[in-house]
């Protein structure tokens, strides 16, 4: 989603300076950049990460992150919001930060049967583990939170909920938990097929944070192998939220002695219903759930920027099918919409998965002085 361009010489500077152009036909609000730590290295030279002030034109600080997706390897992110066509310059400097406000939360619920929950100051989604597949409740799909405040609310739900306070499954003026997982993919999980069928693995088994805001989470789930045909399955997911965005980005790895693999990337529907979906081989599926008057509508989407051999309606799902080496890294972008928090139709929508398809087609670009 970045074109990273390195000018001039590499002799050691104090300051740096970014300019980031949007060269896209839509704005962008709040879109996340992303420069690599060793990009930044060969400017500074030796350098503190936690040692930076990151400034906007108009001299004015700029939250970010350094993230290290569980490795020594390290990035900085910051949130950009550009015009089409328009260009804005950062500088990097020396010096002690500010303090920022974390826009991004999650965290393993052991007092609600291991839920692993998470949020950004947009929306919010769990993911199901071993406590509660002890009760015999098994799924491994990821469930929606409708939100409609910028609060984190993670904490307040459940400690509302389980102390008879109020429950999250009623709207209570922030949102609610409606959306219905049960055993499927949930909303955007990707999975193995067999003969035509759906391989669910069950609830996940580790969950580990490996980067934790103020800007991004990101979580490693695990799983304990299961049966595609006659071959076992291992599978890992890792997770990000970034803030201000709608969508996670979901890896699945899927290791098996297979020398192929047909997956499924799937939005669970109601079959009971006539679906209303969005959604072709160019990378992008999305369909309506039906909702009510009381609670409203969720609208749900999948983007993969490399697009899909075929789009269909399968084994209950509205799904992408594509074919993967087992082993490799299976990138996805998941996440919904609401009704009662800024979507009017099912076509707004639309339009703005396209806009957001865009952020990929036609990457932001940093050039590094």
């Amino acid at each position: 989603m970045l074109s990273i361009l390195i000018g001039g010489c590499t002799t050691q500077k104090s300051e740096v300076t970014l300019r980031v152009q949007n060269s896209g036909t839509s704005d962008r609000e709040n879109q996340m950049v992303e420069i690599a730590w060793d990009d930044l290295k060969q400017k500074f030279g030796t350098v503190s990460d936690t040692s930076l002030i990151l400034v906007d034109g108009e001299g004015k600080q700029v939250t970010w992150q350094i993230v290290t997706n569980g490795t020594d390897s390290k990035s900085i992110i910051f949130p950009v919001t550009l015009e089409a066509d328009e260009t804005e310059t950062f500088r990097i400097t020396e010096g002690e930060p500010d303090s920022f406000e974390p826009l991004v939360y999650g965290r393993l619920v052991t007092e609600r049967k291991d839920d692993f929950t998470w949020e950004n100051n947009r929306t919010a989604f769990r993911v199901y583990g071993p406590a509660l597949k002890a009760t015999g409740e098994i799924s491994n799909g990821m469930d929606f939170w409708a939100k409609r405040t910028e609060s984190l609310i993670i904490d307040k739900w459940y400690r509302d909920d389980l102390a008879g306070v109020a429950s999250y499954h009623e709207d209570h003026g922030e949102g609610l938990d409606f959306y219905k997982v049960g055993r499927t993919l949930g909303l955007g999980m990707t999975a193995p097929i067999h003969n035509d069928t759906l391989c669910l693995g069950d609830n996940f088994v580790t969950a580990e944070i490996i980067d934790n805001g103020p800007l991004r989470l990101t979580f490693r789930l695990t799983y304990e192998p299961y049966a595609v045909g006659e071959k076992m399955v291992t599978e890992t997911r890792i997770i990000s939220l970034d803030a201000f965005s709608l969508f996670n980005k979901v890896t699945h790895i899927f290791e098996t002695d297979l020398e192929s693999l047909n997956v499924a990337t799937g939005i669970v529907t109601d079959e009971s219903l006539e679906p209303v979906t969005f959604g072709d081989s160019s990378g992008i599926i999305a369909y309506e759930t039906p909702g009510n008057e009381a609670n409203g509508t969720i609208y749900t989407a999948v983007i993969q920027p490399a697009g899909y051999e075929s789009v269909q309606l399968f084994d209950g799902h509205y799904a992408g099918l594509n074919g993967i080496t087992p082993g490799s890294s299976y990138t996805s972008y998941v996440g919904g919409g609401w009704s009662k928090a800024g979507f009017d139709s099912f076509e707004e929508w639309v339009s703005f998965l396209k806009a957001e398809k865009e952020k990929f087609d036609q990457p932001l670009t940093i050039d590094i002085q």
